[in-house]
């Protein structure tokens, strides 16, 4: 597809690479998607043709990305607070309630792509969950998508084991009601042909594929050894929930022994532990782990709102740092946090980082920002793409007003971002030179339709909600006091302290 050339012209131009208190005024060049060339303000000849983006007055930063997000529950955003996530699991996953429509399917995507886009961020990895192999799904989520224009990297979301299996303490513990209601293995043949069958479909310069097993406790090692072979094969970025809760890091000393009583030995030993891989929350994780992921070169999508809202702690981003991991920022479920604001996210990982530190140190809000852009670039395999502002990479740009009074005066452009920036500041988002939100408002799409239609699927979903809570309450009574019994088993960390001191072998 041809594109017209795109001149932003006169902006203060914030690169990941460069001056980030003081940036400098220049043009960028934009030519069939790509920054063709940056230069000082007025030094672009770039004819007639281009159209003129006047960015005098506002700060350009690179497009956001947001490495761990699921589009499946934008639809419960308020539902939920002060449930630990075992809990909260029971009323939030989509295999608790019936079908939904596909136009609820269309409708919750294209809903949370907006948001998305209107708080800057220009790239999704969405860990989608489809119920089944379910292809009028899949559809409805990928044409939402190439609707709203945003940059998409989608891993549907599986996983073969029992669900008492995969927390310590359920299969012993549990009434043979509850045990009967959490159902047994799943046959994961049908998914995994359904997702080889996806791979085969050809790909988008903004939508592509990853793989998405949804954590190594949920997953039979066939299952594992089957996502290792397919990553290699096709090349494929990896992205599973690792060490989210103390409940994990419990079931790893009890269920896990032969791998040294570790997850990421496991994932080690299936041949899932390299640079494709992401771990999100890595929470309740010791200090020879990280060592292990950093010598690996895989990733942390930290996601420090929901850690927090679904009460697991914070994980110890220093530590990953120091190790060699590679960290990117994710906002996770709208009902799990409950905003996709990447603002947020940024401010959350200066302050946690800020209290990791020594005192005295500087340069947290420059980490949040890297982690945000170049972090997150690299988490997807997209280092060379997007996540910085440099000739030859994708157009995908934010260009913020700085009369904003978050950034007036402006004393430093990264400290103002992180610490006091919000999406009210978003005038225009462009992805691929394409412009997507133009005075703060999607353009591709009509929000005001979005939001009738998404009211018009509240009643239905509000009446299962009502019914699958009342289904599920006794079983979650009986959850809550295993998780009791969870959070009085000793383990050698604890995450729920600031600063955690103890023996982390």
């Amino acid at each position: 597809m041809t594109r017209s050339p795109v001149l932003v012209k006169g902006g203060k131009v914030l690169d990941p690479h460069g001056e980030l208190d003081q940036p400098p005024i220049a043009d960028i060049f934009i030519q069939e998607g790509r920054i063709a060339a940056i230069g000082p303000a007025g030094s672009l000849d770039c004819g007639k043709e281009a159209r003129v983006i006047d960015a005098r007055g506002m700060l350009v930063t690179p497009g956001f990305i947001n490495t761990h997000y699921h589009s499946h529950d934008v639809l419960l955003r308020g539902m939920f607070e002060q449930l630990p996530l075992e809990v909260w699991g029971l009323y939030s996953f989509p295999s608790s309630y019936p079908r939904r429509h596909d136009d609820e399917i269309r409708t919750r995507t294209l809903l949370g792509a907006a948001e998305n886009l209107r708080c800057g961020v220009t790239t999704v990895q969405d860990m989608a969950t489809i119920v089944g192999p379910d292809r009028n799904h899949v559809d409805a989520l990928l044409s939402a998508y190439q609707q709203a224009g945003i940059r998409a990297v989608v891993a549907l979301q599986f996983g073969d084991r029992a669900a008492a299996d995969t927390v310590p303490f359920w299969r012993d513990q549990l009434s043979p009601q509850a045990l009967s209601q959490l159902g047994g293995d799943i046959d994961p043949a049908p998914m995994q042909d359904f997702i080889s069958a996806l791979l085969a479909m050809p790909r988008s310069e903004r939508l592509t594929w990853a793989l998405g097993p949804s954590a190594p406790q949920r997953c039979s090692e066939q299952l594992l050894t089957w996502v290792a072979r397919i990553s290699e094969e096709f090349d494929l970025q990896v992205f599973t929930h690792v060490y989210e809760t103390r409940s994990q890091a419990v079931l790893a000393r009890v269920s896990y022994q032969a791998d040294n009583s570790s997850l990421v030995s496991l994932l080690a030993r299936l041949g899932l532990l390299n640079k494709r891989l992401t771990i999100a929350h890595g929470v309740w994780i010791t200090d020879s782990e990280i060592e292990q992921l950093g010598g690996a070169s895989a990733n942390l999508a930290f996601n420090p709102i929901s850690n927090l809202k679904l009460l697991n702690g914070v994980a110890p981003i220093r530590r990953y740092a120091d190790a060699g991991v590679n960290i990117a920022l994710g906002c996770d479920n709208c009902s799990g946090n409950d905003a996709q604001n990447i603002f947020e996210s940024m401010k959350a990982f200066a302050l946690w980082w800020g209290l990791q530190s020594e005192v005295g140190e500087s340069g947290a809000a420059r980490k949040a920002f890297q982690a945000a852009t170049l972090g997150g670039a690299k988490a997807l395999g997209k280092e060379s793409e997007i996540g910085a502002l440099q000739p030859g990479m994708r157009a995908d740009l934010v260009l913020m007003n700085l009369d904003d009074p978050s950034f007036v005066p402006l004393n430093s452009a990264v400290r103002q971002l992180v610490y006091a920036g919000t999406p009210r500041a978003i005038h225009t988002v462009l992805v691929d030179g394409e412009v997507v939100v133009e005075a703060g408002r999607t353009r591709l799409f009509e929000e005001s339709r979005l939001g009738d239609a998404a009211r018009k699927f509240q009643s239905c979903l509000c009446d299962d909600h009502r019914a699958v809570s009342e289904r599920m309450a006794p079983l979650a009574r009986e959850i809550l006091e295993i998780h009791r019994t969870i959070a009085n088993h000793p383990i050698e960390i604890d995450r729920l302290r600031l600063n955690d001191t103890g023996s982390t072998k």
